[in-house]
């Protein structure tokens, strides 16, 4: 009887292992980091004097294999936010202390993963995309990775998003085999949503000084087109073509654009074209996927593929 009973205490002790484990890291769910690729982000000096644009000292702040991506400046310049995979499986938040180099896990989320960190306007808190089993929605935290909870919860399933103001947000909805993806405009009071455009990118914006949010559209796979929507007519505009197969960019002014292909650095400025005005190959960078700016803390970040 006493063999019997420890058996089955230690049965119990197994099960309820198990169970933590799989509550821990659900066999359903496979993250999207799991198939990500490596990449590094690269912190740097911005000067704009004029028409001189000038990157330097680039320094690489994850180095390392795995997914270190998704830069997002805080505290005016002072920080830097970014979705980091440690374990090549699940994400968590990170920041990087840009004066002391300190690196600090924002978030702690085992059972999800998440991205794209967005400071929220008025800068106490911030948003991210949290995936998990069956869903992928947008969530908000304290700057410390309190959480806040869930942000229109019944949107589903939320790649990207933009803040234009404290009760209104602009979301990329991901499509599938018989949907397109399509841009949202909501508004957190309401509830409301409604949809402004199909087939856009991941690449979201608040153009600076204006109520009006700037995506990627794409009509064909070689056609690319940055345009803005008007977040209180709905109205959309074209701004430019992409460069050829690029999609990622940051606003370094109302009327200025700044874009990486390969290693390099182009400008585009309302009424002109696309110009090179920095190659960063020197620094190590190549495979340009995003770039972040903090015009008034004179800083830039750029993710570049992890070299061998």
């Amino acid at each position: 009887m006493c063999r019997l009973a420890g058996r089955i205490q230690v049965t119990a002790l197994l099960v309820a292992l198990l169970s933590a484990a799989c509550s821990e890291r659900p066999s359903e769910y496979t993250p999207t980091a799991a198939t990500a690729p490596s990449t590094d982000i690269f912190l740097g000096t911005l000067l704009l004097d004029g028409d001189r644009i000038e990157v330097s000292e680039l320094i690489n702040i994850t180095d390392r294999a795995g997914y270190d991506n998704q830069p997002h400046f805080a505290g005016h310049g002072t920080a830097l936010l970014y979705t980091s995979a440690r374990d090549s499986r699940q994400t968590d938040i990170y920041r990087y202390d840009i004066e002391t180099g300190t690196v600090t896990q924002v978030t702690h989320t085992p059972t999800a993963s998440e991205y794209s960190p967005t400071v929220m306007p008025g800068g106490a808190l911030f948003s991210s995309i949290r995936e998990e089993a069956g869903r992928q929605g947008l969530w908000q935290y304290e700057m410390d990775g309190s959480e806040g909870g869930g942000v229109l919860d019944h949107v589903q399933p939320v790649g990207y998003h933009a803040w234009v103001d404290p009760h209104s947000v602009a979301v990329f909805v991901l499509g599938d085999s018989i949907a397109p993806s399509t841009l949202q405009l909501a508004d957190l009071r309401s509830g409301a949503t409604s949809i402004v455009a199909e087939n856009v990118g991941r690449s979201l914006h608040r153009i600076p000084g204006q109520r009006k949010i700037s995506f990627v559209h794409k009509p064909s796979d070689d056609e690319w087109l940055i345009k803005a929507v008007d977040v209180d007519t709905r109205s959309v505009t074209t701004i430019t073509p992409t460069l050829p197969g690029s999609e990622d960019y940051a606003w370094l002014s109302a009327n200025t654009i700044i874009m990486g292909s390969e290693s390099a650095l182009y400008r585009w400025v309302e009424g002109g074209q696309w110009e090179t005005v920095s190659d960063l190959a020197e620094f190590g960078v190549r495979g340009i996927s995003r770039v972040a700016v903090s015009v008034a803390g004179g800083r830039i970040a750029v993710v570049g593929e992890r070299g061998e």
